[in-house]
């Protein structure tokens, strides 16, 4: 199963490659992700190409990643937007 990578997320928000299609760090900045992280799991330094974003809200690598990433952009925004609405439901004051 094909998961998700920080790398199609930042080109799915603007992101742009350059005449030989290669995204720069800036690019992936631009977009508002990190080009490094490291796996949530087993520490391992990954890149926007093999990071993975997860349900935990951190990163992890291919080895890692299991059930716990997303198919597609459309999964991802769904699962932000519902974090979203959590945590501003849980800073709402009686």
């Amino acid at each position: 199963m094909t998961m998700l990578t920080i790398l199609d997320l930042a080109k799915s928000f603007g992101a742009k490659g350059d005449e030989n299609g290669n995204v720069s760090a800036g690019e992936i900045y631009k977009a508002g992700f990190d080009m490094i992280g490291g796996c949530q799991d087993c520490g391992a330094t990954i890149a926007a190409y093999n990071a993975y974003p997860s349900r935990t809200g951190y990163w992890k690598c291919g080895d890692c990643i299991g059930e716990h990433g997303f198919k597609t952009v459309q999964e991802f925004v769904k699962h932000l937007n519902s974090e979203i609405n959590k945590e501003s439901k849980t800073d709402e004051r009686p």
